[in-house]
């Protein structure tokens, strides 16, 4: 398999992802009170702009295979395990880091527990929460990791079996279908590990949105080479600008409802815009500071959850203004430990690797 054109960042979608992981911070610090009452108490919709963006990436890197060369079982094995190894190391370490404080929070745990929940969360380990297999969850939040990559499962045979159709046909129909039945017999997007009956809602509500993501792609490569004059660009930028601060306005004191859909019409809006690159703004968010705020953006999401279940376990009785300063501190110093040791484990694992090819596996002698 060879592709056509290599990768470039986009900094202003890195700039908005850390935007929303912090967003996404702020929702889960609604755990800290028991009246779930917090600024941003509606931000929880600031996921679907990751599964949006998701699904762009995934039509963009599908869409750079030679059709000639596809092998679709060949091919999508390698996208999944391509896909699953970008999530590593960050997402064992949270997962590690999890499991640790939250049975720190419980106190007087037993060594049988302990086992059990090791062994049970060997399906988190996996990429498997979202599937319906129950285990201990050691960070909560990682149910987006695993819906997004069940989803892709399905959805990237079907595209590489035939780009065309996907994009026209199954796209159009697995969004509407999917977010229709959410709408219809659910009423929001929340909620994703709710069961409903054949999949958990974290699931459907994936495949609908990297559907919708796919789709902004088919639009985005209709206009990306659309000369637009200053004006055009100026008018682009203020619905760019529009779409993403009218969520965020929107997520500061709404909960989950029927305009959780609008919501994601918006943020649609602004995907399409942002990686069109006609928006004024995209000169100024290419910058190395900027790509560092997307790449440390996964980390922010990784490091925030658990710690808003445990504080409450570790200091009973104090208020959300007492614990929430705790809650930041945290969740700042677990984003510096995963990244540092992350990057770390990068530049180790060729060398690491190595060796144990060396240690197991036999080599003749030329």
């Amino acid at each position: 398999m060879t592709q056509k054109q290599t990768k470039t960042r986009n900094g202003a979608i890195d700039f908005w992802k850390f935007v929303f992981s912090i967003m996404v911070v702020q929702f889960h610090s609604s755990n800290l009170t028991k009246i779930k009452t917090t600024p941003f108490v509606g931000a929880a919709i600031a996921v679907e702009f990751f599964f949006l963006v998701s699904g762009y990436l995934m039509a963009a890197s599908i869409s750079r295979y030679e059709e000639a060369d596809i092998k679709v079982g060949r091919d999508s094995r390698k996208f999944m395990l391509h896909k699953i190894k970008g999530l590593c190391p960050e997402i064992f370490i949270a997962w590690g880091i999890g499991f640790v404080v939250q049975h720190i929070a419980r106190k007087n745990v037993s060594l049988s527990s302990l086992v059990k929940d090791l062994m049970t969360g060997v399906w988190d380990m996996f990429f498997l929460r979202e599937s319906g297999l129950e285990g201990f969850k050691a960070n909560p939040a990682a149910w987006y990791i695993s819906a997004m990559l069940l989803a892709m499962l399905v959805l990237v045979p079907l595209f590489l079996k035939n780009r065309d159709v996907f994009l026209n046909v199954w796209a159009p129909i697995l969004a509407i279908a999917a977010l229709g039945y959410l709408s219809k017999n659910v009423g929001d997007l929340r909620g994703p590990t709710d069961w409903l009956g054949f999949c958990y809602k974290g699931f459907l509500r994936a495949v609908g949105e990297l559907c919708m993501g796919v789709i902004c792609w088919g639009i985005c490569q209709k206009i990306i080479h659309v000369p637009y004059s200053r004006l055009g660009k100026l008018l682009l930028t203020i619905l760019e600008l529009g779409c993403y601060l009218g969520v965020i306005l929107w997520s500061y004191q709404h909960k989950g409802s029927q305009m959780d859909f609008v919501m994601l019409l918006l943020f649609a809006v602004g995907v399409v815009v942002t990686f069109s690159g006609h928006s004024l703004l995209s000169s100024f968010f290419n910058h190395p500071l900027v790509y560092f705020f997307g790449k440390i953006s996964f980390p922010v999401y990784l490091s925030h959850n658990y710690w808003s279940h445990a504080l409450v376990r570790m200091y009973p009785g104090q208020t959300y203004a007492q614990l929430y300063p705790k809650y930041v501190l945290a969740f700042a110093i677990t984003t510096v430990v995963i990244y540092l040791t992350a990057e770390g484990m990068r530049k180790m694992a060729p060398a690491f690797f190595s060796q144990c090819r060396k240690l197991l596996l036999e080599t003749e002698n030329k």
